[in-house]
């Protein structure tokens, strides 16, 4: 094989591998996405300005539960309106309550 060769060859690898790793990465950016419902684009917002929304995907609460995560949360410092904690609380716990499916 000629100096040419080898060193087409290696960029073909090279390439490949580059290849493979922006599917990687773009599937990782990508996660797990919540249940389509009214509240997702404000769940998602607010859920997400501290851990992933894998993490938030893993809970099935009641919603007393998850109103008593959400002040857990807001003590913890997170950014949650008054007039979200609410319309968030319902979402959570009707989408991601106990009688919701495990796989969203």
């Amino acid at each position: 094989m000629s100096a040419r060769q080898r060193r087409i060859v290696a960029w073909m690898l090279v390439a490949g591998k580059l290849g493979l790793l922006s599917i990687f990465v773009a599937s990782a950016q990508t996660g797990p996405a919540l249940p389509e419902g009214a509240g997702r684009a404000l769940a998602e917002r607010t859920c997400s300005q501290c851990h992933s929304l894998e993490l938030v995907l893993r809970h099935r609460m009641t919603r007393h539960q998850w109103e008593a995560q959400l002040d857990t949360m807001i003590a913890k410092g997170a950014k949650i309106a008054d007039e979200d904690f609410e319309p968030l609380a319902d979402y959570l716990s009707s989408y991601l309550g106990p009688s919701a499916l495990k796989e969203p």
